[in-house]
This record gives structure tokens, C-alpha cells and sequence, in this order.
């Protein structure tokens, strides 16, 4: 059986796995599980937390953009009548992409939970698709605030 120090040890172990994976962590989108929606909506913001305006959000399949619009004056999208798998992505422009699988569907959850997807597109830098994507409001507003924190302000 075992004693304290071995639960204690193993119960840490575990407590750093889940930190290094990132589980509990965030509710931003793990980049290999797909995200169950049943409307694909959402918000593009820059990391300065400005809409991205007349921004390219595609949902594509095969490697061809399927259905595709633009982000309003609030950075605001919405696709309807969709169903099936995606990968969602938000074209780069001066900014880096974005882009995660996703599912839409039937699915009770889905419904019940109605998920809208945060993007917070990074800087130009990085090439591949390397901006952060959520789907829970606090969170994405949580990072928003951590990006734009100046020096010696309270975040």
C-alpha cells in the first residue's frame, strides 16, 4: 500500500504532466482535437485587442476554402448553415493566421454550450498558423489583458 510521500510524489507527477500538456490550463484550443460547434461564429481581434476588420475567414476542406466571409467593423464573424468537418482558418494578413479542425454538428452539447470562437491574431512574425483561438469569453479576455499590460500597471 502506499504511503503520503509516494501519493504526494504521484499526485505532483501528475499535477505536472497536466501542466505541460495544458490541461485546466486555458481554455484555448488544443491544436489536435477538434472543436465541436453548432454555429461556427466568433471574434477577430489584434493583440492590441482591435477588431481585425475585412479580415478572410475561410472553413476549408481538401485544402480548398469551402465557405468563406469577412469580419465586420467589430471583427465579428458568422457562417450559416453549416455543417460537417473544417479546418477554420483566419488568412494572414499583417498579422499571422490562425487556423484549428472543427466540427459542426447536432450534437446536443454543442447546442447547449454555444461556443463562439476568440482569435487573437499575433504579430507577422511566425509563418504557420501561430495565433492563439478560444472558445471561452473570460479567457480570451484574460489574455487580452495580459498582451496589452504596460509595465508597472496592475494587470
Amino acid at each position: 500500500m502506499p504511503n503520503r510521500a509516494q501519493n504526494r510524489n504521484s499526485l505532483g507527477f501528475l499535477a505536472a504532466v497536466c501542466l505541460l500538456a495544458g490541461i485546466g490550463t486555458h481554455a484555448q484550443v488544443a491544436p489536435d482535437n477538434p472543436l465541436h460547434l453548432a454555429h461556427v461564429e466568433g471574434y477577430v481581434v489584434t493583440s492590441a485587442g482591435q477588431p481585425l476588420v475585412n479580415a478572410e475567414v475561410t472553413l476549408d476542406r481538401d485544402g480548398k476554402a469551402v465557405y468563406r466571409v469577412r469580419t465586420n467593423s467589430a471583427g465579428a464573424f458568422r457562417f450559416n448553415h453549416v455543417l460537417g468537418s473544417y479546418l477554420f482558418r483566419v488568412q494572414r494578413t499583417q498579422y499571422a493566421p490562425a487556423e484549428h479542425e472543427i466540427h459542426v454538428g447536432d450534437l446536443i452539447p454543442s447546442y447547449v454550450e454555444r461556443k463562439k470562437l476568440y482569435v487573437i491574431v499575433g504579430p507577422g512574425a511566425c509563418a504557420d498558423a501561430c495565433s492563439p483561438i478560444f472558445t471561452s469569453k473570460r479567457d480570451f479576455e484574460r489574455e487580452l489583458k495580459r498582451r496589452t499590460h504596460k509595465p508597472g500597471e496592475k494587470p
